[in-house]
C-alpha cells in the first residue's frame, strides 16, 4: 500500500526539522503517528520515501493533465506537464532543497534520486504523448531530466505564487532542447532528431568495422596503404664494382719494381782512373 498524502508530507517535514544526514526511521514514523512496525510495512529504509513520492506525484499529474491534446506541439504538451507536476511537488519544496544539498555528500542519495528520476520522467513522457522504447526512449528520458533538473534548480529558489520564474526556466530548458533536436534532425521537430543520431551513430561504427577489417596488426596502419607505401618506396640501386684485392696487389708489386729499376739506371758509372775504378 502506497503512503498517503498526508504521510509523506509530515515525513518530508521531518526531514526539514531533523535534516537528511540526521533523520531516522523513528522520527518519520514519529512524524507520521505511525508504529515502527506499520511503518515497516511500508518502507524498508528513508531512501524508500525517494521512490513513494515520485510515485505519488506521478500519479497525481498523470490525473491532472490526463489526455493532453496531440495537436499542440511536443514542446507545448512537455511544458503543460512538467509544470503540473512542480504543482504537485509545492508542498515538499524545502524537504527537496534539504535533500538537494545533502546529495552532494551521499552517494546513496544521489544514486536513488537519479534512478527514480528516469522512472518518472518516462511516465512523464507518457503523459506528453511522447513515450518510447528501446534506446530512443531511455535517450528522451535522459533529456527529459537534464531539462527537469535545470527548471528544478529555478524552481526551489521562485517564491512567486504563479511560478513565474519557474516557468520561464522550464520555457528556456525545453527551447535549448528543441534546438540541439533540431541541429540534429533539422526538420524543426522536438522529436525527430533521434532517427538522425542513431544514423549517424550507425554510419560510425560501419566505418570503424571497415577499417578494424584492414587494419594491420604490429605496427601498419592498413593493409592497403602498408602496400602503397612499399611499392612506392622501391627505387633502383646502382651497382658498384668491388675493385679485386688480387689485380691490386700485382698492380702494386709492378709499380715497386719499376720504381726500382728507375732508381738504378740513375746511379752513375765511375770514371777511370778514379779510385772506385781502381778497386
Amino acid at each position: 500500500m502506497a503512503l498517503s498524502s498526508d504521510v509523506l508530507i509530515a515525513a518530508y517535514t521531518a526531514i526539514v526539522d531533523k535534516g537528511w544526514s540526521r533523520l531516522t526511521l523513528t522520527d518519520v514514523a514519529a512524524a507520521a503517528g505511525l508504529s515502527l512496525a506499520d511503518l515497516r510495512q511500508e518502507i524498508s529504509s528513508k531512501y524508500d520515501l525517494i521512490g513513494a513520492l515520485n510515485r505519488h506525484v506521478d500519479a497525481l499529474v498523470l490525473e491532472d493533465v490526463g489526455t493532453v491534446d496531440t495537436e499542440d506541439s511536443p514542446r507545448e504538451r512537455l511544458f503543460e506537464v512538467m509544470m503540473a507536476r512542480f504543482d504537485a511537488l509545492q508542498p515538499y519544496k524545502d524537504a527537496l532543497g534539504v535533500m538537494a544539498l545533502a546529495a552532494r555528500g551521499d552517494i546513496k542519495l544521489a544514486s536513488c534520486t537519479h534512478s527514480q528520476l528516469q522512472t518518472s520522467m518516462g511516465w512523464m513522457l507518457e503523459a506528453a504523448a511522447l513515450g518510447d522504447g528501446g534506446w530512443r526512449g531511455s535517450f528522451r528520458r535522459n533529456g527529459l531530466a537534464l531539462v527537469y533538473v535545470r527548471a528544478s534548480m529555478a524552481w526551489l529558489k521562485d517564491d512567486s505564487e504563479d511560478l513565474s520564474g519557474t516557468m520561464k526556466a522550464l520555457d528556456k530548458a525545453l527551447g535549448d532542447a528543441e534546438r540541439w533536436a533540431n541541429s540534429v534532425e533539422g526538420s524543426g521537430a522536438f522529436t525527430d532528431g533521434f532517427e538522425r543520431a542513431r544514423d549517424r551513430m550507425r554510419e560510425g561504427f560501419e566505418d570503424m568495422a571497415a577499417r578494424a577489417r584492414d587494419f594491420t596488426p604490429g605496427g601498419g596502419r592498413y593493409r592497403a596503404q602498408a602496400s602503397e607505401a612499399s611499392e612506392a618506396s622501391v627505387v633502383e640501386t646502382p651497382v658498384v664494382e668491388t675493385p679485386d684485392p688480387t689485380a691490386a696487389s700485382s698492380t702494386a708489386k709492378a709499380s715497386k719494381a719499376k720504381a726500382a729499376k728507375a732508381k738504378t739506371s740513375k746511379t752513375p758509372t765511375p770514371k777511370k782512373g778514379s779510385p772506385s775504378a781502381k778497386a
